[in-house]
């Protein structure tokens, strides 16, 4: 078995070779550059680039969730992970982008709920005034720390400054008073959370919406990690809705590339 398995290896380097070889100068990035002025990180690819592959891979994913036999008053959904560094983020921006532009007339809004290290407001690049702690510790309406970034039909409400104590906060009445409202103006919400293992307030969140996506990052993501994620979070009794995988990397064999 030895040898035919390096055999097999020898032959489909070969192959990838004679591909790359092929198709040398033609732009393979997946992550795409910046674009005119735009100070939007270039990870957020579904901005830049409705076309590119990664863009797609966004596509299918809204299908995927569209077609979840789930209610028809779903639409609170909870994006966030395991650990740390995988990949919920970049996720959340492009899936809400790819929302709001491929559904009609469908309002998105992508609320920021790591209020100790969010990292929404960096991949935009912009410095809002207030944000979701500011609406769960001050008596101010939500419409003033929303803000759209130039995609139509998607509003957006950063982490806000860091308060004392994020969980109390996401399990307070404010919050709930928060979702309701937000239910009533739009169709999708999205919540980027933080890590579900070293913190609670994933827990608490995803309890109050209508289900939760777990981000999981090939290559990194330990089994037992996420294990031990899903068993919080059923603790929690949130739904666990899915898994989105995260940092596949692969060649693009030739004919695909004529076809894009």
């Amino acid at each position: 078995m030895g040898k035919i398995t390096e055999a097999l290896k020898k032959a489909a380097q070969e192959r990838l070779a004679h591909i790359e070889k092929k198709t040398a100068g033609i732009e393979r990035d997946f992550v795409v550059k910046r674009m005119g002025d735009s100070k939007i990180d270039p990870h957020i690819v579904t901005f830049f680039d409705t076309r590119s592959p990664i863009s797609e891979q966004y596509r299918i994913l809204k299908t995927n969730i569209l077609s979840l036999k789930t209610n028809n008053r779903s639409k609170v959904f909870v994006i966030s992970s395991s650990i740390h560094s995988e990949g919920k983020t970049v996720t959340a921006l492009n899936l809400a982008i790819t929302l709001a532009r491929d559904l009609d007339n469908k309002k998105v809004l992508l609320v920021d709920a790591d209020m100790r290290k969010g990292k929404v407001a960096k991949y935009l690049n912009i410095q809002p005034e207030s944000g979701l702690s500011d609406l769960l510790t001050n008596d101010i309406a939500f419409e003033s720390s929303v803000f759209n970034f130039g995609v139509s039909n998607l509003d957006v409400i950063a982490a806000g400054k860091i308060p004392h104590n994020p969980a109390e906060l996401l399990a307070s009445n404010k919050m709930k008073n928060l979702i309701a409202a937000f239910r009533t103006k739009y169709d999708y919400i999205l919540f980027d959370a933080p890590p579900v293992i070293p913190l609670t307030d994933p827990q608490v969140l995803g309890a109050q919406s209508d289900g939760v996506f777990l981000v999981v990052q090939a290559g990194r993501t330990q089994r037992g990690a996420l294990a031990h994620a899903q068993s919080l979070l059923l603790q929690a009794e949130a739904k666990i809705l899915g898994f989105i995988l995260t940092g596949i990397r692969y060649h693009i064999p030739e004919y695909i590339y004529r076809y894009l």
